[in-house]
């Protein structure tokens, strides 16, 4: 990259930021809040404004619970306290609404947006570094986190930002040898703990696997001469074993308050859901049980739509490059997306966001082919990057065929993600058969005068269809955006239920939307029980249960949106504008004693 090019790297990237922060900023505060996991953390973080070290998630539960059932618990330790600490803080900022719910996930992500850009500029070159944060900036899977609408929110992002700050500083160490840094990776790798647990730890995976090799390989570092061509010297990475335990024992001190506080004041509570996530490792937590090719062949594609396969076929492609000549820039990306995957893979529960902090590397690795190729007029990475835009184009697919966890049972069958996303193994196959027809022709013509307008030629076919590609790829960004899920109804009546009613209300919903008793407790900050939805195995006897309720100090409310006829007393009468001119018509009785 010439001089008059550099200087344009720092606008690009602004302009990179500019619209990926505007573009999910776009419909954040959608008032539909997602009950696969934001609704639980809604509330949480909401209680925690009246008392930010007690993580409650029924504030005052008026119904008997079992501490071991973190789906209607009093104390809820299920996720670590930083990701809602944040929220908690937006909220005091903002107000209790869903804008301020989402807001941290929007700067995060043009945070790690950024991340990404200099970890990729550092290990390759800046024009790796912009295509890899372009990929980030506008990921659809990243946007759906944002706004809530996956079975993640602001947990992951969190962890994902903290885990790519403990590995920025992990890097600087390497190549400066500083203390100071492996101290900073630490802390910041303690705080992705705090987000979201044993995950975390990839960044100390990341510094045995450089100390290991660089014991018994040296390891280069490859940097580029202003005219282009590389120039390759020794590099011996600055990291000892003292090193990595001064990064470990700087992510204890970071996380040792918060577990002895707990360890205090709510050791059960702690103790439990710890042994719940190291359940993870062998046992089907939450039938999320599945077979070891789910991440690969069904999550996964869905971080990297519509170029899933050249991806994959980028990734290996640096492991044959990694192997033939050890550099550092392949060993840190592999070893942070690899180990991140492969303990995934290997684990009996299989959840959709756990790779997720594996985007980074793995969009890293196909950024490196891409500016290999354009940088180098090199015929390996160029037929690499061509036979992988080709295949995903000239073989149908892109999109995962599995609809819900439940659709196989996973424990009892080999592969059966291969089977049924099978065009994911073809695109590979026709990568294959593409890189092999491109390395035949470049053997027939490496000694005449055309092998540098066949390049031109290849590597403009490449282009052409990567910028297709990215058009539909910040399309599909956009398209997130313009979902705009709306629930008015309890953003219009909680309000109003939070100022007339006692702060001893305890509300029964008849509403069998799933988890819209979480939108009740959010708006209205008053105790609601679902009456029934499709996962509970029957209904709730709710006239029991307010007695229940009553006994503990409560004065109970039928909440209803049904037109049932309820021999209560009427209490309160309203309704909610839903927009197309309609009105959502919905009713609170007080639900008396019987006799």
């Amino acid at each position: 990259m010439n001089f008059k090019t550099a200087r344009l790297v720092p606008w690009i990237l602004l302009c990179i930021l500019i619209a990926s922060g505007a573009l999910v900023l776009r419909n954040l505060g959608h008032s539909g809040i997602t009950y696969w996991d934001e609704g639980f953390h809604a509330v949480v973080a909401r209680n925690l404004t009246k008392h930010p070290l007690k993580f409650t998630l029924y504030d005052q539960p008026w119904l008997p619970y079992d501490y071991k059932g973190w789906g209607e618990n009093h104390i809820w330790l299920h996720k670590p306290p930083v990701a809602m600490w944040t929220i908690w803080l937006s909220h005091l900022i903002f107000g209790i609404n869903t804008f301020a719910l989402r807001l941290p996930s929007a700067i995060s992500l043009v945070v790690t947006t950024w991340l990404t850009f200099r970890i990729a500029s550092d290990l390759f070159d800046k024009r790796a570094g912009l295509i890899a944060a372009f990929l980030h900036a506008f990921n659809p899977f990243l946007f759906e986190s944002v706004h809530g609408y996956r079975y993640s929110d602001h947990i992951d992002i969190a962890l994902l930002l903290w885990v790519q700050v403990s590995c920025w500083f992990l890097l600087r160490a390497i190549r400066t040898g500083k203390r100071r840094n492996y101290v900073l990776s630490g802390i910041a790798m303690g705080i992705a703990y705090l987000s979201k647990s044993y995950l975390a730890l990839i960044t100390f995976g990341i510094a045995l696997v450089v100390w290991c090799v660089a014991r018994g390989k040296q390891i280069y570092h490859e940097r580029y001469a202003s005219d282009n061509r590389a120039q390759s010297e020794t590099v011996r990475p600055n990291i000892h074993l003292r090193d990595i335990g001064s990064q470990l024992l700087s992510a204890i001190a970071t996380v040792a308050p918060w577990v002895i506080y707990c360890l205090i004041y709510y050791r059960k509570e702690f103790l439990w859901e710890h042994k719940r996530v190291l359940d993870h490792l062998n046992t089907d937590v939450e039938s999320w049980g599945a077979s070891w090719d789910r991440p690969l062949f069904d999550y996964m594609p869905l971080f990297y739509p519509l170029f899933y396969a050249a991806l994959v076929a980028a990734v290996l492609c640096l492991i044959v490059v990694m192997f033939k000549r050890w550099q550092l820039a392949e060993l840190f990306v592999l070893a942070w997306g690899i180990g991140v995957i492969v303990p995934h893979t290997l684990a009996e529960t299989k959840t959709p966001s756990a790779t997720m902090i594996a985007v980074p590397p793995l969009l890293i690795c196909l950024a490196a082919v891409i500016s290999r190729a354009w940088q180098r007029r090199d015929w390996g990475y160029t037929s690499v990057w061509t036979a992988g835009m080709l295949a995903i184009t000239i073989i149908s697919g892109g999109r995962t065929l599995v609809q819900s966890r439940d659709q196989f049972d996973g424990l009892k069958k080999i592969a059966p993600f291969i089977q049924t996303n099978f065009w994911i193994v073809e695109q590979l196959i026709g990568f294959s058969v593409l890189l092999a027809i491109f390395a035949g022709v470049y053997m027939l013509v490496r000694h005449y005068n055309v092998q540098r307008w066949l390049w031109f030629g290849i590597r403009t076919v490449a282009l052409v269809i990567a910028l297709f590609y990215a058009g539909r790829y910040v399309h599909a960004a956009y398209r997130v955006t313009e979902r705009n899920s709306q629930v008015p109804l309890y953003e219009t009546s909680g309000p109003r239920l939070q100022r007339e009613m006692p702060e001893n209300a305890c509300f029964f919903l008849d509403d069998e939307r799933v988890g819209a008793h979480f939108d009740l407790m959010y708006y209205a900050d008053r105790s609601t029980y679902q009456i029934y939805n499709k996962h509970m195995k029957e209904p709730r006897d709710f006239k029991s249960q307010a007695e229940t309720a009553r006994e503990a100090g409560a004065i109970p409310y039928l909440f209803s949106v049904k037109e049932t006829v309820y021999d209560y007393p009427l209490f309160i009468e309203g309704e909610a504008d839903i927009g197309n001119g309609k009105m959502q018509h919905y009713r609170v009785f007080e639900i008396t004693e019987t006799e």
